[in-house]
């Protein structure tokens, strides 16, 4: 169970649309104590990238663009849900050796049906 609320949550989801776009191979990940209970001084979003594309990435570009770019990326996150985000990049084998046994909840693949709440008001034409 996420210590984020609903709102709070609806609002990251759709903000790791465009990550889940940009980097299909695995994706943004809510990690962490925001994650698991709270309460969180910040929420931990992974953008897990399998190891070879990651590989790809900091052949190209460097590490410290990397760290760089996961900077700038938190930063819009933040801007777009209010959430003090601390995003990184991770290898999927780094990944699955620290939050392997831990419980990762996959961003940006919710639609608003998730978020109906527990009492949904049902259209009249539904009936």
């Amino acid at each position: 169970m996420s210590a984020l609320s609903p709102r709070q949550m609806f609002l990251l989801d759709n903000a790791c649309h465009s990550l889940r776009e940009a980097f299909p191979s695995y994706g943004p990940y809510l990690v962490g104590t925001a994650n698991e209970r709270g309460p969180f001084r910040d929420v931990d979003v992974r953008l897990i990238m399998e190891d070879e594309e990651f590989d790809k990435l900091a052949t190209a570009i460097g590490m410290p663009a990397i760290w760089f770019l996961g900077l700038g990326l938190g930063q819009y996150l933040a801007s777009l849900t209010g959430l003090p985000i601390d995003f990184q990049f991770q290898r999927a084998t780094e990944a699955n050796a620290i939050h392997g046994g831990k419980h990762r909840n996959p961003l940006g693949l919710r639609g608003l049906g998730n978020y109906e709440g527990d009492a949904p008001i049902r259209d009249k034409a539904s009936k």
